[in-house]
């Protein structure tokens, strides 16, 4: 019996393949307009494209490929989707060729990045929440940085949303309201960084705390492949650094240039910490 060779899945960017799951977050974030531009390719026949297409996807062929490149800034991200996440590769790679640093393919193909899609702009429809309920000190925190109270998953400047912003604040009452009234926890920014990395950047352990309870992506990597872990270590954060370990946070998990958050460690105390990791 004759098997179709099809790409093993992916969870993240790597090799120019990235997981449907992220190509839908990241057209989701540009659509958001938290991620200013973004080229999407379908690389299908005519009739395929037709009949069923991305939207905002333009059909791209071999002879038009030039064309294209020429006309396309290379400072715009680019998707490309096939059949099954094959041909695909060999049109990044002819990006890639072209100096376009950051282009991917999107692994699986059309089919499962539209159930992908799908599925992600379904999660969202049942995310807004009502007035009524939030307290007079949310009610205010919102209004300070123009966040809509009747959505409190949608973005704002640097494409944060209210838990985003909150977990940067280190405003630990406003966090543990927002996830008690049912806010996404899987929202990133315009970097593709999630609440995690941002209560980091404020070393508000409280938050960080409820945020994990709240069941978080601890290993999240965002759009340069980094995970909290690493800035911690990057950033001299030995206690943030110890309080994702505890987390379980992976030490392993490396970044798109191959570096872990051992490798990163900008401190004593932080290599320290993470020397248990060298292999």
């Amino acid at each position: 019996m004759t098997q179709t060779a099809t790409p093993a899945p992916v969870t993240s960017r790597s090799g120019h393949r990235i997981s449907a799951a992220d190509a839908a977050d990241m057209l989701l974030r540009h659509r958001d307009g938290v991620l200013p531009a973004l080229a999407v390719f379908d690389v299908r026949d005519a009739a395929r494209y037709a009949a069923a297409h991305i939207e905002g996807a333009e059909p791209l062929t071999e002879a038009g490929f030039l064309t294209v490149a020429r006309r396309l800034p290379k400072t715009v991200p680019v998707l490309v989707y096939c059949y099954h996440g094959n041909a695909s590769q060999t049109y990044a790679q002819m990006f890639a060729d072209f100096r376009f640093p950051e282009v991917y393919s999107v692994d699986g193909g059309y089919e499962v990045f539209a159930a992908e899609l799908a599925k992600a702009e379904a999660a969202r429809s049942g995310s807004t929440t009502r007035t009524a309920s939030l307290s007079p000190t949310l009610l205010e925190f919102l209004a300070a940085y123009g966040f809509d109270p009747d959505d409190l998953d949608a973005t704002r400047a640097h494409g944060l949303t209210p838990l985003m912003r909150a977990s940067l604040e280190g405003r630990a009452d406003i966090v543990a309201e927002l996830l008690a009234v049912g806010v996404s926890i899987a929202r990133r920014n315009m970097d593709g960084n999630n609440a995690l990395w941002l209560a980091c950047v404020s070393s508000n352990a409280e938050v960080v705390r409820r945020l994990v309870a709240a069941g978080i992506d601890v290993d999240n990597r965002n759009d340069m492949g980094a995970t909290a872990l690493m800035y911690t270590a990057s950033a001299g954060k030995a206690d943030m650094v110890a309080l994702l370990l505890e987390c379980g946070a992976d030490p392993q998990i490396p970044n798109f240039d191959d570096a872990r958050a051992v490798d990163l460690a900008a401190t004593r105390d932080c290599l320290k910490l993470l020397r248990h990791t060298l292999r």
